[in-house]
């Protein structure tokens, strides 16, 4: 009984924030405080929005969007407009019941319906059920009577004497420039009033909870009312105010919140604010027939015309359509624009180098001899020790280094063509008539090979047709073909025969051994000169640790005290979940690669230290390796230059957070730090020192100030 009272408070406080398409809860409060400084209509709201939540847990509806105030926001919204319409009575009580089963209904049906397509209903609900009280009761000598839907300043709170709504009237009304004015009042037309202290108070919420929502409202604003004036404004003796918060609105859901906010979706919201006032001058002349008003119709069918034509698309190009919906546009922003730069192999398939132990690209792409043209984006690799190529004087084949060694599949696939008619070459002689050599071409996918080339003959494990693993073992390294020395070539093509034009197509998590050791390339194609050796993480545990789903950690610290984390998936993606403190941190661990990728919840806890210093870590048996990699700036903020790079985020970035970490997988443990720099300079850093103990745990020191331990919980 207790989690389901929890539960519903969550919906409510979550059904408000939703008003203006947040997931926080403060912002939800604070509109909850907002809509009780008139406080029939206050309290219908809220009447409403528990009536609408209790009956969908009731009913078993999709527990989720109960939860994320998904069934509750055009409740709120319609309860207001009850407590707004009708006096305090009996009769507004019942017909607010009936009214909050009657919008349940609609939005189960518009969900049904548009969920198929995956679209939201927005306030569509809201509207038929607008619409339906309207009906019968807002016709008076055939005019809409917009004084009546939007309230007279009819406020009950009385402060000192003094009625609130005169502060409206006085401080702000009479003071303020029309267009700044106009800009207030469509955001308090949201909570269905005509107040210029609702509608600032509004602001300053929308301003606290996003500086990207303000920023995108109030140009919109200033574009739409700039648009009303040089029509003439007064079209069909409508006031601007009666629909300015369609544009508000709007810009709110596509240009932040549905869409991931950039240059291309605030261009978009103002491009489709002309379009809104088609919709509006047309709805409007049609509903008037009805003597109903247009109120956020030109909003939901923009909006949801404009998605659709975004999911036709076949690319999925800018504007780019919002995957998680964030906590605020920021942290949509920054997620994805991290995500971008960090996993943008993710857009290919995942390909190793086709060797193991350090080889070296003795010719890269647009190479000097052969790699040339349409053949350009192809690699040679040798193995070397002390820079040669050979043992001894290098005269007879098995004193090449390569000769012999295994040569892998790069990826799964199926064996569609076998070379293995062609002789091994004598050092120094080359064969120009079957420059191939011995080679086998692997499909990967719809006009996607690869081709492995020069290898010695009669060394095939495998024939045509058969299905191949990643790191299966195909032939061995030779010297067949157009090959004076022995070595292997490698090459992605999109036609399944030899000599076919290269395409490039990179490898991802691949070790590049430089001055300072191992470092980490997560995707890249190497260059000429490169030392490379393949990152073999199949069976490698990130700090002994094994991370399948269900299995538990204990985390335990003298500041945060002791905390489970559980191991668990959603949607297919894999996360931490600390349940004492409602935190997750969301990782992949594959490819030799341990990373973290999302953190929500608590920055005060042991899980979110863990997430900071073991942000991406490598899980090979390497001896020494470094790596260098962006943490978003929702995870880690940048203080008073944070606010501002809100600001601009669509636009461009000045802040950046910066991870380095080196270590020992083989289990030295490691040392990593994050940074964060404003216009290049380091402004503030955390360092971190990670010690394997015995038993499967490790311990963190935080800057020597603050140690975590964890380690594999008992009951797994």
């Amino acid at each position: 009984m207790h989690n389901q009272l929890s539960i519903l408070v969550g919906s409510v406080r979550n059904s408000y924030s939703a008003l203006v398409f947040s997931r926080d809860s403060w912002v939800g409060v604070a509109l909850l405080l907002v809509t009780m400084l008139y406080p029939l209509s206050g309290l219908c709201g809220l009447l409403c929005c528990v009536l609408v939540n209790a009956l969908a847990l009731l009913l078993s509806l999709d527990r989720f969007k109960v939860e994320k105030g998904l069934y509750g926001f055009n409740a709120v919204i319609v309860g207001i407009a009850v407590g707004t319409l009708f006096p305090c009575g009996l009769s507004l009580f019942f017909l607010l019941f009936a009214l909050s089963v009657l919008v349940l209904l609609f939005i189960s049906g518009f969900d049904s319906f548009l969920a198929k397509y995956r679209l939201p209903y927005l306030v569509f609900p809201f509207l038929f059920c607008l619409w339906t009280v309207l009906l019968l009761t807002q016709q008076k000598d055939g005019e809409i009577l917009f004084d009546c839907v939007f309230g007279e300043h009819d406020s009950m709170l009385i402060l000192g004497g003094f009625p609130i709504s005169a502060l409206s009237d006085h401080l702000f009304w009479l003071s303020l420039p029309k267009w700044l004015s106009s800009y207030f009042l469509g955001l308090s037309c949201i909570l269905f009033r005509q107040d210029v202290l609702v509608g600032f108070l509004l602001a300053v919420i929308l301003l606290c909870y996003s500086r990207i929502a303000f920023l995108y409202t109030f140009v919109s604003h200033l574009l739409a009312y700039g648009v009303y004036t040089f029509m003439g404004g007064d079209l069909f003796h409508i006031p601007y105010v009666c629909f300015s918060f369609n544009f508000i609105l709007t810009s709110l859901a596509l240009g932040c919140s549905y869409l991931v906010p950039s240059k291309s979706s605030f261009l978009w919201s103002l491009l489709l604010v002309p379009v809104q006032f088609i919709v509006v001058y047309a709805a409007t002349r049609f509903l008037t027939y009805l003597y109903l008003p247009t109120f956020s119709l030109p909003f939901c069918l923009v909006s949801l015309l404009f998605l659709t034509m975004l999911k036709l698309r076949g690319t999925s190009s800018s504007p780019a359509l919002s995957l998680f919906l964030e906590r605020t546009p920021e942290e949509n922003l920054y997620q994805y624009q991290t995500g971008v730069r960090r996993f943008k192999w993710y857009n290919y398939q995942s390909f190793d180098l086709p060797f193991c132990g350090n080889w070296t690209v003795s010719q890269g792409p647009h190479g000097a001899y052969t790699h040339k043209d349409q053949w350009a984006d192809a690699w040679d690799f040798v193995v070397e020790a002390d820079g040669k190529q050979f043992r001894g004087d290098g005269s007879r084949l098995e004193d090449y280094y390569c000769y012999g060694k295994p040569v892998m599949a790069p990826g799964d696939g199926w064996v569609v063509y076998v070379e293995n008619s062609v002789d091994d070459n004598p050092v120094g002689v080359s064969n120009k008539v079957q420059n191939w050599g011995n080679y086998v071409i692997i499909k990967h996918g719809d006009d996607l090979y690869s081709l492995l080339a020069h290898l010695k003959r009669d060394s095939f494990l495998c024939e045509v047709g058969q299905h191949i693993s990643k790191g299966d073992i195909v032939a061995l390294c030779g010297n067949t073909g157009l090959s004076p020395y022995p070595h292997l070539h490698f090459q992605f093509q999109s036609a399944p025969y030899a000599g076919a034009p290269t395409i490039a197509y990179p490898l991802v998590n691949y070790m590049e051994v430089g001055a300072d050791g191992p470092r980490l390339c997560s995707c890249g194609m190497p260059g000429e000169g490169s030392s490379l050796f393949n990152l073999n993480g199949k069976n490698a545990r990130p700090f002994g640790f094994l991370f399948v789903k269900g299995a538990r950690f204990v985390s335990s610290s003298d500041r945060f005290g002791e905390a489970e984390w559980i191991v668990c998936e959603e949607y297919g993606y894999s996360f931490l979940y600390d349940e004492r403190n409602d935190s997750k941190a969301w990782f992949s661990c594959k490819e030799g690669v341990f990373e973290f990728q999302r953190y929500e919840g608590d920055r005060k806890c042991a899980l979110y230290y863990f997430f900071l210093s073991h942000f991406k870590t490598v899980m090979g048996d390497v001896e020494h390796w470094t790596l260098t990699d962006e943490i978003p700036l929702s995870i880690r903020r940048a203080g008073f230059m944070g606010y501002l790079q809100d600001l601009v985020a669509p636009f461009f970035s000045f802040v950046e957070n910066s991870f380095q970490a080196d270590g020992n997988s083989a289990g030295g443990g490691m040392r990593s730090s994050v940074s964060t720099s404003v216009w290049g300079r380091v402004v503030s850093s955390l360092s971190f020192r990670t010690v394997c103990k015995p038993g499967n745990s490790i311990e963190i020191e935080v800057e020597g100030a603050l140690k975590i331990s964890i380690s594999s919980s008992p009951t797994l």
